[in-house]
């Protein structure tokens, strides 16, 4: 699995090309295995693909056209909402798309109490554990994979498509990659930076 922390990269073209069930099974049951506080376990896994597809993306493209008034969540800054559609382009060509909602999470828009609040960000975490599992699973079994952050330009309109209890978390696209991504290491800030040992 260290191999594949350091081979998995950002797939952004996707060949036309299912996904085996076996090996997407694989990778949701690598998702499922991510530590959770008191096991809660807060995820649930929407898998979208073939005819399933359209509406996802007709719902993506509404919250962007939104976002581009001026309206919705994301509020339009020069380059956001052009890079957004670049991701929608690679949806559209992933065979699948994994979104990951939190069951029991709370609307962006609700006022939290301090409790909710920490309680919702231990979820997040356990949500963002269990999408990292998947993408180095996948990695691991040779599928590309895509962290789809700039969901949230359609974040009302996808909800709405999904129609499924919770909060959306996040989703992942994957794929078996159209592109011969670098080996070369992306840049790493130097880990003298990141780290403060007290001991």
């Amino acid at each position: 699995m260290i191999e594949a922390i350091y081979q998995r990269r950002s797939i952004r073209w996707f060949q036309d090309r299912p996904i085996p069930e076996a090996a997407l099974r694989e990778i949701l049951r690598a998702g499922r295995q991510a530590p959770s506080p008191k096991n809660r376990q807060p995820w649930h896994f929407i898998v979208v693909s073939g005819a399933s597809k359209t509406g996802m993306l007709a719902a993506m493209e509404e919250g962007l056209c939104r976002a581009e008034r001026g309206e919705g969540l994301l509020a339009p800054r020069p380059g956001y909402v052009e890079n957004a559609r670049f991701t929608l382009r690679a949806m559209s060509e992933a065979p699948v798309t994994v979104f990951v909602m939190n069951p029991e999470g709370r609307p962006l828009r609700a006022d939290w109490s301090a409790a909710e609040k920490v309680h919702e960000l231990s979820d997040m975490q356990a949500i963002g554990a269990a999408a990292e599992n998947m993408a180095l699973a996948a990695a691991d079994l040779g599928i590309g994979s895509l962290w789809n952050g700039n969901i949230f330009f359609a974040y009302d309109e996808l909800r709405r498509w999904l129609c499924a209890e919770g909060e959306l978390a996040l989703a992942l696209s994957l794929g078996y990659s159209a592109q011969s991504p670098s080996l070369r290491q992306m840049p790493r800030k130097p880990l003298e930076s990141l780290v403060t040992y007290r001991s």
